[in-house]
């Protein structure tokens, strides 16, 4: 086998308790590195096609890739059929998160490049993964507990070191936007795959490994892991990303006028962005920063609430879910915006979803669609702390109006209906992110939720090149912070070093394995049912109701033309190799090495 990889994937299947270990195929390795890519691939061949998020032959798949364990900051990669993203006929579609921390390479130490887990149990279980062993272990005794009571229990009944993911009651309860947890703050948030992982009844993962990791040229490795940590972003982006984390954006994004402010109505917030920002995080609560995996630039900012109401609640926050929990729901209040992240990560709840679905409801409340009647008698005004803690409790509990809430924004606006449907944000279903996009609107960064095949997921990326960049960063995989600061070149080197393959000998080689990645999705989602001239869209907001404040007000730069969006998205499917439609020609998957959905797409009449 290549170095860097384990060579096997652990698949264990629920509702028969068979645990089966598969090798890994070299070919198809080099085709698709890893991680995103890999799972792709195996994504088609393993799930047939119309199969319902919430089936046994639904596949929750947790991956790493040839670099995790053996460079900084690796992610574990997800992917399933997702209950969340859907095309406007309501077919379910892919599943994209990632969870940064130290699973990936804890798994890879037990020996495994991935897990693909099927079928579902009877009754709920926990997975045990330690070297050779997999069990599948009760866990009855753990349902209805929350991801942090989760975590410690699992490891008192394991190992201590050993690295859990695991889900709360959100996911028990299947909101669709559920997030599966790490580490307590970390969150494999998008797309619901916490809600998958509790349709299965699997309450946790967890892995603890002993075992070396095959490396070709461990002395060239490890000196182009000492240049890379050498080389990474030594500007104020490293010192303020461990000094404050990933929230201070949030300034940033408003003074730039593009953040969400108002469920996306404006994006500039002027000095009120200020009350809760990552300056007040430091200044009133931090404790220390702490980083993922190997990583030489730890940007998660651990602290407590040290007075007032909240006293006593810890928070790990940044910057995607505390803009759409904060500024986007308008909070001005210096701790509360902290308390509701982390009742989302405690309880297993997406608060880049949560942040959008309330405002959303704040928006509808203000117009009069929905009343404190509607709402069980919660005032929910702009900004009102208490108000959002209550709905994200009934969310969770799935208790009163939470129940259409936590199917998500996009359900939850049609079945409301009386007009909310035009102000719900979201692309494909799924709530957006700002991280990377935003409301961006002049630069037009926004068009990449409605070309993603995973909707408002913001690390899919605005331009070619981002996009290229994140698909291999998520099949090698390494941290998109980290990803951002290195070149095709290096990681050459790199998967050269450790694999002993020259995998990537040019730059035209590593587009093409992108490209393969991008449109084997794009190929997937056709087979699935989705309609590029329906689906890749964005919200009627961005081309009709221009900024009002801020330094885009009154400029063109405060609105995205529906015709400018209209030519951004044509130009992306000619690059593309894809129609005027947005199917991939039959010439362009045979470049790519993807002959081979030309029948299934035939068959599903997609050309």
């Amino acid at each position: 086998m290549l170095g860097g990889y384990a060579g096997k994937i652990v698949m264990v299947n629920l509702s028969t308790n068979q645990v089966r270990k598969l090798p890994v195929d070299e070919g198809m390795a080099r085709e698709y590195i890893g991680g995103r890519g890999l799972m792709d691939r195996l994504l088609w061949d393993m799930i047939p096609p119309g199969t319902p998020a919430f089936s046994e032959d639904n596949l929750l798949m947790f991956f790493t890739g040839p670099l995790s364990g053996i460079l900084i900051s690796d992610p574990t990669v997800l992917r399933f059929k997702s209950p969340l993203t859907a095309s406007a006929r309501g077919i379910n579609l892919i599943g994209h998160t990632t969870t940064v921390g130290q699973w990936a390479a804890e798994l890879k130490f037990a020996g495994y490049d991935g897990l693909i887990v099927s079928g579902r149990a009877e009754n709920p279980v926990y997975i045990y993964i330690k070297d050779d062993d997999v069990e599948i272990k009760r866990a009855s005794h753990l349902w209805s507990m929350t991801s942090f009571q989760t975590e410690v229990k699992v490891k008192e009944e394991t190992n201590p070191f050993a690295r859990v993911l695991c889900i709360g009651p959100a996911g028990e309860n299947l909101i669709r936007y559920a997030s599966i947890q790490q580490e307590y703050f970390r969150s494999a948030a998008r797309c619901g795959g916490g809600a998958v992982m509790g349709w299965k009844n699997v309450k946790a993962v967890a892995a603890k490994g002993s075992k070396d990791i095959p490396i070709a040229d461990t002395d060239n490795t490890f000196k182009l892991s000492q240049s890379l940590i050498e080389r990474a972003d030594p500007t104020f982006t490293k010192y303020s990303r461990m000094r404050w984390g990933t929230t201070l954006g949030s300034v940033g994004a408003s003074d730039r006028s593009h953040g969400p402010l108002k469920n996306w109505q404006e994006s500039y917030w002027g000095d009120e962005i200020e009350k809760s920002s990552g300056i007040q995080w430091e200044s009133r609560c931090r404790i220390k920063n702490r980083g993922c995996y190997g990583c030489p630039q730890p940007c998660m900012q651990v602290g407590i609430i040290r007075t007032g109401p909240y006293a006593g609640v810890v928070d790990s926050p940044d910057y995607d879910s505390t803009e759409l929990i904060g500024p986007n729901c308008m909070i001005t209040d210096r701790d509360g915006m902290f308390v509701l992240s982390s009742l989302c990560d405690e309880f297993g709840l997406d608060a880049i979803s949560a942040g959008n679905v309330i405002s959303w409801a704040m928006e509808c409340y203000e117009k009069g669609i929905l009343t404190k009647e509607d709402l069980g008698e919660i005032d929910l005004t702009w900004g009102n702390v208490e108000a959002m803690r209550e709905l994200l409790l009934r969310i969770i509990r799935r208790e009163g109006v939470g129940e259409v809430l936590g199917e998500g924004v996009k359900i939850a606006s049609t079945k409301v209906g009386k007009g909310s449907a035009k102000f719900a944000i979201h692309s494909k279903g799924v709530e957006w992110g700002v991280g990377g996009a935003g409301n961006n609107r002049d630069a037009r960064e926004c068009y990449n939720y409605g070309m993603s095949p995973y909707g408002g997921v913001h690390h899919y990326g605005y331009t070619i090149p981002a996009q290229n960049l994140q698909a291999m960063c998520d099949s090698m995989t390494i941290c998109t912070f980290q990803g951002r600061s290195y070149d095709w070149a290096f990681y050459s080197q790199v998967l050269k070093a450790v694999t002993g393959r020259d995998l990537v000998p040019t730059e035209k080689t590593w587009n093409a394995i992108a490209d393969r990645i991008i449109i084997l999705e794009r190929a997937w989602s056709l087979r699935e049912g989705y309609i590029p001239d329906e689906d890749d869209k964005i919200p009627d907001r961005f081309h009709e109701e221009p900024l009002t404040l801020g330094p885009k007000a009154g400029t063109p730069a405060a609105v995205y033309p529906r015709e400018q969006y209209e030519k951004d998205r044509q130009k992306w499917y000619q690059e593309r190799g894809c129609d005027e439609h947005g199917i991939p020609r039959k010439e362009t998957l045979k470049a790519l090495g993807l002959g081979f959905v030309i029948p299934d797409l035939e068959k599903h009449d997609v050309f």
